[in-house]
């Protein structure tokens, strides 16, 4: 009787451990934060997008650039503030490129550093949200 007793309490300690690894790998796959944010559709995307004015400015170096931008802010609310805030964003586009020169602003690097050096700075002026992203729309440099 003494080996059917060692078989059973063996059979019911893996079995144990078996449900309660079940368990664990379930719970964490249910209740573990998402870490992948699924993409936004055009419509839901276009609803937080705030187009820029189209910008004519100097450069460092006395070329000139055309430029337009789209922003994508964080929800409705930041959106609707970027709205009123157009004047100072326009204000921040064109502190920030007169600064460069028209190497600065060539390739895709140039246009990369640009984008998320405006998002720091817009974000820097938002009270009800944040720049997700900027987006280079049109740029012509002469």
């Amino acid at each position: 009787m003494g080996k059917n007793k060692a078989v059973t309490i063996m059979v019911s300690m893996l079995l144990a451990i078996g449900l309660m690894g079940a368990a664990g790998y379930f719970g964490f796959k249910h209740f573990s934060p998402k870490t992948e944010a699924a993409e936004p559709t055009a419509e839901e995307l276009e609803e937080l997008m705030v187009e820029t004015d189209e910008i004519t400015t100097n450069l460092a170096d006395q070329s000139y650039v055309k430029i337009k931008f789209k922003i994508q802010a964080d929800s409705k609310d930041a959106k609707h503030e970027l709205e009123k805030r157009l004047f100072q964003v326009n204000n921040l586009i064109i502190y920030e490129i007169s600064n460069m020169k028209t190497a600065d602003l060539s390739g895709q690097k140039g246009l990369i550093n640009l984008e998320s050096t405006l998002q720091k700075h817009i974000t820097k002026v938002m009270q009800d949200g944040k720049v997700i992203r900027v987006y280079t729309t049109q740029k012509i440099v002469q």
